[in-house]
């Protein structure tokens, strides 16, 4: 770790503990008053994730909570408050202005089914598919962890792979494409080719999962967005751009 990069991490805490004991984010740290006598907390991913690249104004995401606890502590707690178990062993809820998706440390995919082994908190910067989402906030301690390369990923503006293996294939794909089009992030080589395979084999998937999901993909419509899909393949490289493979690379 870099001295810059302790200063970030110290700097996107104090700004995460700050809203979630304010005005406009405090139903967050109601909820984690809630679930703190079942377990330490960390709010894990999209939020920090978007307060560290544009800041709290551009957090519109649902807010993550892992629970290191007994699973049938919180099970019965959130059923208390109205959760609804989800397919992965956690609960959505909604509470204030906020949707909240919370689980046990132990029902965390990638340790359920052997991909990391996850003993605390901190092991779940190892866990997410893109190294931008590898981030959460100790609500104990206060601190950051992450992996290695997220302030690389939010400073330049290159999403990479931090764990190829993840639940939802087609989802995965279709969320490259959002931070592609949608969010105008640069993609590092490995998600590129990831992207490209999936793209070629999985066209007509893709463009179901975004149809159900109802929210286009930039601002192309279902025949705009086969179109690119067809051609995305040969456009590529010019969308690749990162430091550690400055010349083209085929995929």
């Amino acid at each position: 770790m870099t001295a810059s990069e302790e200063v970030l991490d110290r700097g996107l805490s104090a700004d995460i503990a700050d809203f979630i004991r304010g005005p406009h984010g405090h139903e967050i740290g109601d909820m984690i008053d809630r679930l703190s006598p079942v377990g330490n907390c960390a709010i894990f991913g999209g939020l920090a994730r978007d307060f560290a690249r544009e800041g709290r104004d551009a957090f519109k995401s649902d807010v993550d909570i892992v629970v290191h606890g007994l699973p049938g502590v919180l099970d019965a707690l959130l059923s208390q408050m109205s959760g609804r178990r989800n397919q992965f062993g956690g609960y959505r809820l909604e509470y204030g202005r906020f949707d909240f998706d919370i689980w046990p440390l132990q029902m965390t995919w990638a340790a359920r089914v052997g991909h990391v082994k996850v003993r605390s908190l901190t092991d779940l910067a190892r866990t997410t598919f893109f190294d931008c989402d590898a981030v959460l906030f100790d609500c104990r301690t206060l601190e950051i962890s992450r992996s290695d390369r997220f302030w690389t990923s939010i400073g330049q503006g290159i999403v990479d792979i931090n764990l190829e293996p993840n639940p939802n294939y087609i989802g995965t794909l279709v969320r490259t494409l959002r931070i592609l089009f949608d969010k105008k992030q640069k993609l590092a080589p490995r998600l590129a080719r990831y992207l490209a395979r999936g793209v070629e084999g999985s066209r007509k998937d893709i463009m179901d999962y975004a149809a159900r999901d109802r929210r286009p993909i930039g601002s192309a419509t279902e025949i705009d967005l086969g179109n690119a899909l067809v051609s995305w393949r040969a456009k590529a490289l010019e969308e690749v751009v990162c430091h550690e493979f400055p010349t083209p690379i085929n995929i």
